[in-house]
């Protein structure tokens, strides 16, 4: 996190926190509010995301989706456009000439010699054409090839453009030309506005940044897993199915058992139900045969019954007569 602490103010000004309140703010208060904020306030504000654009560039380099033809063209038109232009001369070929505004705040230095007039540029632009331009990057950048010598020819190019980028911001806010606020101010403001151009151009690629840190982070803890759990599944994996065919054994032979039991209970059931039946059949029959004995018993008796009474009728019908 960065901060930034005053020498006649001791109070630590937190500048995240800062701008994240900037931020819920309406759109036209944060312009006013922006507005009144000094250059180096601005400059303190973004020069912290050099290291993450930097970061991210190198990442969109290792993943290959980084146009550095883009980035030197953004670099050019961010920082050096602002200083120096090419101009093409009658013999075709380009050469630096300084711009308008910045000579204007620094013009030329005139002096006599020998009784002839020498103008000669101002000595800081010497020193601009040292850090805002990019040295030596000959031929074609070609980042996505898979050749060695055009790798590294990209590498080698992409390491000369990061290093203006890191002259650039942290060098020229330094740049101080005595008795000229104006050309002072005109630099912070160009270096602020090349590190807005910068973050506008690594914001392309910053999903995909993403996305590839989220698919390494996968194949990391796929690799992870691999070295640690998974080398123990296939035997884990060996022993439950030795579980499970032990189990299919045991339920197999439980299933027999049950079977063979059921059918052994059936049989005892029916054999059951069979001597019962007979038991009840013969049961049935002995009952028969004694309620038949008993009937005739009972017709024997009283028929005997009957004879009696019929033998005692004619006895007393025979008394009656002779009386």
């Amino acid at each position: 996190m960065t901060t930034r602490t005053s020498p006649n103010n001791p109070t630590v000004i937190n500048l995240d926190n800062i701008c994240r309140n900037i931020g819920r703010l309406p759109l036209e208060l944060r312009h006013a509010i922006f507005n009144c904020l000094t250059i180096d306030f601005r400059l303190e504000m973004v020069k912290q995301k050099t290291a993450p654009i930097i970061r991210s560039l190198y990442e969109a380099y290792d993943e290959r989706i980084l146009d550095i033809n883009a980035l030197k063209r953004a670099v050019e038109l961010g920082i050096r456009w602002p200083f120096f232009v090419n101009i093409k001369n009658e013999s075709g070929q380009f050469r630096l000439v300084n711009q308008t505004i910045p000579k204007k705040h620094l013009p030329s230095i005139v002096f006599n010699q020998m009784g002839v007039t020498v103008r000669t540029e101002h000595p800081v632009f010497n020193a601009l054409r040292k850090i805002v331009i990019i040295q030596n990057i000959y031929g074609k950048i070609d980042s996505q090839s898979t050749n060695r010598w055009t790798q590294r020819h990209a590498r080698e190019s992409l390491n000369k453009i990061i290093t203006t980028i890191t002259q650039c911001v942290d060098i020229l806010p330094t740049l101080n030309v005595p008795q000229n606020k104006k050309f002072n101010y005109y630099v912070k403001k160009r270096v602020f506005q090349f590190i807005c151009i910068l973050t506008k151009f690594v914001s392309k690629f910053k999903v995909q940044l993403e996305n590839a840190a989220i698919e390494k982070l996968k194949q990391q803890q796929k690799k992870t897993f691999k070295r640690t759990i998974g080398k123990y599944i296939p035997g884990a994996f060996r022993k439950m199915q030795c579980k499970l065919k032990l189990s299919e054994k045991i339920a197999k032979a439980a299933d027999i058992k049950a079977q063979k039991e059921a059918r052994l209970a059936a049989k005892k059931e029916a054999k059951e139900t069979k001597e019962a039946t007979k038991k009840a059949e013969k049961e049935a029959k002995n009952a028969d045969i004694k309620a038949r004995k008993e009937s005739r018993l009972v017709a024997k008796k009283e028929a005997k019954e009957a004879n009696e009474t019929k033998a005692a009728t004619k006895k007393a019908k025979k008394i009656r007569m002779k009386m």
